[in-house]
């Protein structure tokens, strides 16, 4: 009897340890606010008012609404921390509007004619911070650039 009663105990034991999953998560959830990284910058030594700074530009989003249909509106921002001076960047569509759906992806951006603050220097060190601002206002973390070298023409 006490046999028969240890058999049932350690098959139920069993079947529960077997019933208990760790259900992995594939996908998690993303918040609603963007998320950048820098990917890359180049280049590294720049010539003043004539070369241009590429910043590629890693992104989430949890519900898609990033980006704009009017070139007029305008939701990355560039500061040149030397002055601090900000340029604004249009952003299309990452994802059809009103789709509430997690994006992720890359933007490539531009940054022309990069100034010396000093006219007389040779060559002055600059990094950019950049931020990213949703359709509802939200704003993404601020991320800072590697160390740039501007030199005189």
């Amino acid at each position: 009897m006490i046999k028969n009663y240890l058999n049932l105990i350690i098959a139920t034991i069993i079947l529960f340890a077997g019933c208990k999953k760790e259900e992995e998560i594939i996908n998690p959830p993303m918040p609603d606010e963007p998320y950048i990284e820098i990917r890359s910058v180049s280049p590294g030594i720049v010539t003043a008012f004539e070369d241009s700074i590429i910043f590629i530009i890693y992104y989430e989003d949890g519900n898609g609404d990033l980006g704009y249909n009017s070139p007029d509106s305008l939701s990355l921002f560039v500061t040149d921390t030397r002055i601090p001076l900000t340029e604004s960047f249009f952003v299309p569509l990452l994802a059809p509007e009103g789709a509430d759906i997690s994006i992720q992806g890359e933007l490539k951006v531009t940054l022309n004619n990069t100034i010396l603050v000093d006219p007389d220097a040779d060559s002055e060190i600059v990094n950019f911070e950049i931020q990213l601002k949703d359709r509802s206002g939200n704003l993404s973390n601020v991320v800072v650039s590697q160390n740039i070298t501007v030199e005189h023409q």
